[in-house]
């Protein structure tokens, strides 16, 4: 099948046999188009600048972006550019996020605090490719539940429920989505990965039935890429993402507040992965034999 991103549900009769050449063609069709998007981001519609993060959003005046991506919704994206040196001075309430371009000068070996230097790149890898589900949750605070409901295949293609609260007097928000998950360059100093979230409808999730008779059922579909600048130095982090929230809230709410809601997400990674992934000690011995 043709992938769509969009906010149409897939099903289990969708998704081919995890072990089949059609999976792969099926997991690589939302590959291909997930790149196609995260490309276009810069062209798209400019929003505003929060303290380093360029929001953007695809509106109906980008006509031949929309046209080319073969989509017909709101979308809005964000991109920051991060060094070890501006994750740290987040983390430390300083606020500040590496301005795009700027250039850097990173320590790639030990500190003189006999620390080694964890790499940028693999904070990001480790807190947003791997588990990312369940990451989300300890480092959004609106995220309260992330249960994985399927396993296609293990780090490339689950089905996930995830909960978040919302305000009163708004119910808790179900979203249930197909995380697809994937390694596009693995070359030391050009490194980069994607996730894409996609809408399911599971049978072990119904809208309105069990412990969902009390949440209203969202929807969200999103592309996010992580790409290694600079020989390691700095990353480039774009994330896209549609979204329906449902119940009783009009899209036009959504749609207005999705800028600020996807540039909070920014400054919530950064500590949380600091914190989450800290830079090693490194002995004495161990620091001369690296020397």
């Amino acid at each position: 099948m043709t992938a769509h991103l969009d906010l149409k549900p897939l099903t289990l009769n969708d998704i081919p046999d995890p072990e089949s050449p059609e999976f792969a063609q099926f997991v690589d069709s939302y590959f291909a188009a997930g790149t196609k998007l995260a490309d276009t981001i810069k062209s798209w519609t400019p929003h505003s600048s929060k303290k380093g993060v360029e929001l953007s959003s695809l509106k109906s005046s980008n006509d031949q972006i929309r046209k080319a991506l073969n989509i017909s919704e709101f979308w809005c994206a964000r991109t920051s550019y991060h060094t070890s040196e501006s994750m740290k001075a987040m983390a430390s309430g300083g606020k500040r996020i590496e301005e795009p371009n700027k250039g850097s000068n990173v320590n790639h070996g030990q500190t003189s605090a006999g620390t080694s230097v964890r790499e940028v790149y693999e904070r990001f890898r480790s807190g947003l490719f791997e588990n990312h589900s369940e990451h989300e949750r300890q480092y959004i605070e609106a995220c309260q539940e992330a249960e994985c409901l399927q396993v296609f295949k293990p780090q490339v293609a689950e089905v996930w429920r995830l909960t978040y609260s919302t305000p009163p007097p708004s119910s808790p928000r179900t979203f249930v989505a197909l995380l697809l998950c994937r390694e596009l360059d693995s070359t030391p100093g050009q490194r980069s990965f994607m996730n894409i979230s996609v809408p399911f409808s599971h049978p072990s999730c119904v809208e309105k039935q069990g412990p969902e008779k009390s949440r209203a059922r969202g929807r969200y579909v999103s592309v996010e890429r992580v790409i290694e600048l600079e020989q390691g130095g700095k990353v480039e982090w774009r994330m896209a993402t549609s979204s329906d929230a449902g119940g009783n809230i009009p899209q036009f709410i959504t749609n207005a507040s999705l800028p600020s809601q996807i540039a909070i997400d920014v400054p919530s990674f950064i500590k949380w992965a600091m914190e989450r992934f800290p830079d090693e000690a490194v002995t004495t011995t161990q620091a001369n034999a690296s020397a």
